[in-house]
Parts: structure tokens; C-alpha cells; sequence
């Protein structure tokens, strides 16, 4: 039954215990003088099947008193069928090793150990379920003798504090951007003026929060929807941003993207950060474009936990389309739909040495986020790094780009590799747009446009491509 089961090895054990129990009285009690001994036998397995439900095994109860911790939750993580070594244990290798899982299930024994926490894509609510509790008081610090404090290291941020610099927010939200027009991946979308894209509420700024969404079919424009594309006015060099969300966009024919871009020299060698971009139901992945030499040390980069380059262009950075894809290091990806219905805060931090993503679950945010960021403290939110020291990777200032695009040269493409999207037209194919224009035989240009309202189109994008944005910050 365990293999049938899966995830929890106890009640996997707890229910081929109840099922030895009933066999075991059913074959004794066919002999009456044998029912006594059915009776003590059902009796012991309902004894052992009650320490196991009262947490026997579970790592983080029965290991949180012990100064043996590592071997405590060795013997109790084997014990639930985990393969897991004494040097694993240790905080080694990757999390989910341990059994851990994206969210906790009250029938589920916890899926954490301390050794997950620390990594820091345990389950979501560890710290309230599963954490011991600490009574320990705060150590005494030996008294310091008077210093001197050492200058910054320029463009270091951990080095020093973070100032605000620019904010959007409320009803001007939309006031602190460009609303550029150009589309430079051959998409379906007609990009919007800010006039333009208010009047048809593509852009909705309220006090709390922003929108941006798609709009309707052009009127205008064969084959092309309403969408908007917008740039902060300003660009910073070493910088942390950061922002917070209620939803982002995602669906077939959809390709949303949150990311910053050079100002001052041509791409890529100006270098991009790509924060949020995924089309289609594809997964999203943070990524580094720039030109040049740029190649990143793969020891330094699995620093905080491995790391692979999605890209499998082995951490090289430098983007020539279409055999060289820029570098890509995350610990982990999710769908657009899985970040739409994931809220929480997003930030990246810039300096002379590194460039670092932080994803926070709304209910995680640091609360030093909105006024006084700390990032030397947000590791365990970290899902991706690149390490620019010792290198030759260049990037000049960058400002905060959020666009809606559809189809196009990525989301047309490969419309017909995913298995959610390719049957919603009929009677087209998947175009490449930087081979041929045939946006009439397009499949994804088919849907999005929608021409004669037969595949429902309007009402699809409503419920799923929009950002709904509470603010962005950016520090330095």
C-alpha cells in the first residue's frame, strides 16, 4: 500500500497495521479458543498504531529536546521511510530530500525538519506548526571597546543602509512610468498611451493597488489586442527593488514579464534582468542577459543551495539569440498560474558583487521590507544568485520594465507543445514569427484576437491576465 500512497510513510504504516489487525481477528476467531488471543493481538497493533499517531516519529516533537539533534533526526526521518544521510542531515544537500512539500496538510504529519527551515522553502507555515518553541534568554554580549567604524564598500549594499529613492503607489502609480509603445518580440499586442490605456481601463490605478490588464481586440489593428507596456522614468545603478503583488498574468496566448533593462546601451550587452517571464501554462524562471564575457563561477553560485542554470548554457551569461540563452541559476520554478496564486513580495538586490532574487509569501514579508530593508538577512528567501565577482559580466544602469504581451516569437511558437492550450483553436499551426509573418494562420494570434468572438476569449483573459500590483520600491 506505501507505494500506492506516497507522501506520508505513517499513515501508509498506520493503515497496514489496521488491516493486519482486522485480518488477523477474522483468521483467529473461525477457532473460539483462539478470539482471546485475537483480542490481545488487535489490542498491541491498536496500541503501536496510537504512539505513531501521537507524533513517535515525528522529527521535529521528538527531536526538539535533544542535544543529539542530528542524529535524533537521522534515526527518526529513517524511521519514516525518508533515505536521508548523516551529512544530509547537516543541512546538505537540497530540502526536499526531507520530505518537505509546498504546504502543510493537518492530515499529514509535519513535512518539516529544522534543517528544511533553514533552507528556506519549507512548508509555509513551519514556524507556526512544527517549529519547537524557544525559552532560551538572549545571550548576554561581552561589552565592546569604542571603534571606529570602517567606510562602506561602495556599491555594496549589505554594507551599508538602504535609502528610498522612488516609489509608486496609490492612485499616481502610473504617473512614475513611460507608457512605451514599442513591441520588440513581433506579439499581438497593440501597446496603449497612458490616455489611451486608462480610458479602457487596460490601466486602473486605485489607492491601494494597480492594474494592468489586457485589454480588448484592437479596433484599430488586425490580428492585435490591447495591452500596455510600461518603464519606470528613472534608472538606478546598484539599486534594491522591490514589489508587491496580488496577482501576475498567466494563460494560453499570454506572456507577461517583469524585468529591467540598460537605458544608456544597446541589448543586450547593457545587460537585462529578467525577474517574472514565462508564456503560455510554461514555468518562469529568473535569468541574466548581457554581452561581452560574462561567465559565472558554478562553486559560487550554489553558495546558498544548488542552483542549476535552466538555461543549460552552463552559467555563461552572454545572449545571442537563438543558440546562446543567457545564464539562468534557480533554486526552483513555478508556473505563471502557480505565481498568480501565490501573492507575497518580490525583491532584487544589485551591487558590485552579486545580483540576488527574494520571493516572501505574503504572510513571510519582512517586516524591514517597506522602510528599512535588511537584505543581509533574506537569505532563506533567496531563489536566485548570480555571483559577478571575479568576472567580466557588465551592466550598466537599469530601469523597471512590466509588460503584457501575447503570442509573438515565444508564446506562438510554442503553442503547439502545450497540452493546455493547443486545442482551444483548430484549422492553424504554430507560427514563428522571426521566420514568416502569417498571423492569420497562427494559432495563438487566432485565440487572442478572437475576431468572431467564438472562443471566448475576453472573458478568459479577464479572470487571468492582469498584474495587480500593491507598490514598487527601489532603494540605494
Amino acid at each position: 500500500l506505501k507505494p500506492l500512497l506516497g507522501q506520508d510513510a505513517l499513515h501508509s504504516r498506520a493503515l497496514c497495521l489496521l488491516v493486519l489487525a482486522a485480518f488477523a481477528a477474522w483468521f483467529l476467531c473461525m477457532a473460539p479458543p483462539l478470539c482471546l488471543l485475537s483480542a490481545v493481538l488487535v489490542a498491541s497493533l491498536a496500541a503501536e498504531i496510537s504512539r505513531e499517531e501521537s507524533g513517535a516519529v515525528d522529527v521535529d516533537d521528538e527531536c526538539a529536546a535533544s542535544s543529539e539533534e542530528p542524529s535524533c533526526t537521522l534515526s527518526a526521518l529513517q524511521r519514516r521511510g525518508v533515505k536521508a544521510t548523516r551529512e544530509e542531515v547537516k543541512w546538505g544537500g537540497s530540502c526536499s530530500s526531507y520530505g518537505c512539500h509546498h504546504g502543510y496538510h493537518q492530515w499529514m504529519r509535519c513535512q518539516c525538519n529544522p534543517a528544511c527551515a533553514h533552507y528556506g522553502n519549507c512548508c509555509y507555515d513551519y514556524n507556526a506548526k512544527c517549529a519547537p518553541a524557544t525559552t532560551e534568554p538572549p545571550p548576554t554580549e561581552p561589552p565592546t571597546p569604542e571603534l571606529t567604524p570602517a567606510p562602506p564598500i561602495p556599491g555594496s549594499g549589505a554594507a551599508k543602509g538602504y535609502t528610498l529613492k522612488w516609489e509608486a503607489q496609490g492612485t499616481s502609480f502610473f504617473d512614475s512610468f513611460n507608457f512605451l509603445l514599442n513591441d520588440d518580440n513581433h506579439g499581438a499586442s497593440q501597446y496603449l498611451t497612458q490616455s489611451e490605456a486608462e480610458e479602457v481601463h487596460v490601466a486602473d490605478a486605485h489607492g491601494s493597488h494597480a492594474i494592468l490588464r489586457a485589454g480588448p481586440a484592437s479596433p484599430k489593428y488586425k490580428y492585435k489586442r490591447m495591452s500596455a507596456k510600461i518603464a519606470s522614468k528613472q534608472s538606478w545603478k546598484y539599486f534594491l527593488a522591490a514589489i508587491k503583488f496580488s496577482h501576475v498574468p498567466y494563460g494560453c496566448g499570454v506572456w507577461p514579464a517583469l524585468f529591467t533593462l540598460a537605458v544608456d546601451a544597446p541589448w543586450p550587452d547593457g545587460g537585462e534582468i529578467d525577474v517574472l517571464e514565462y508564456v503560455n501554462m510554461d514555468v518562469s524562471k529568473s535569468s541574466f542577459h548581457t554581452g561581452g564575457s560574462c561567465k559565472l563561477n558554478p562553486s559560487a553560485v550554489n553558495k546558498y543551495g544548488y542552483m542549476p542554470d535552466r538555461n543549460r548554457m552552463d552559467y555563461d551569461c552572454v545572449t545571442q539569440y537563438p543558440k546562446r540563452l543567457g545564464c539562468a541559476p534557480n533554486k526552483w520554478m513555478k508556473s505563471g498560474q502557480s505565481w498568480a496564486s501565490s501573492p507575497g513580495a518580490i525583491a532584487f538586490q544589485w551591487t558590485e558583487e552579486f545580483l540576488k532574487l527574494f520571493y516572501f509569501p505574503e504572510h513571510e514579508i519582512p517586516a524591514d521590507l517597506e522602510s528599512d530593508p535588511k537584505p543581509d538577512t533574506w537569505d532563506r528567501w533567496l531563489f536566485s544568485y548570480y555571483p559577478f565577482e571575479g568576472t567580466s559580466c557588465e551592466m550598466q544602469k537599469q530601469q523597471i520594465v512590466m509588460q503584457l504581451n501575447f503570442c509573438g516569437d515565444w508564446a506562438s511558437k510554442v503553442w503547439g507543445a502545450d497540452n493546455q492550450c493547443k486545442y482551444k483553436t483548430s484549422n492553424c499551426r504554430s507560427v514563428d514569427p522571426l521566420a514568416e509573418y502569417a498571423p492569420e494562420a497562427d494559432c495563438c494570434t487566432q485565440f487572442i484576437w478572437d475576431a468572431d468572438k467564438t472562443h471566448g476569449t475576453d472573458s478568459y483573459l479577464q479572470e487571468r491576465a492582469f498584474f495587480n500590483i500593491s507598490w514598487m520600491k527601489v532603494f540605494q
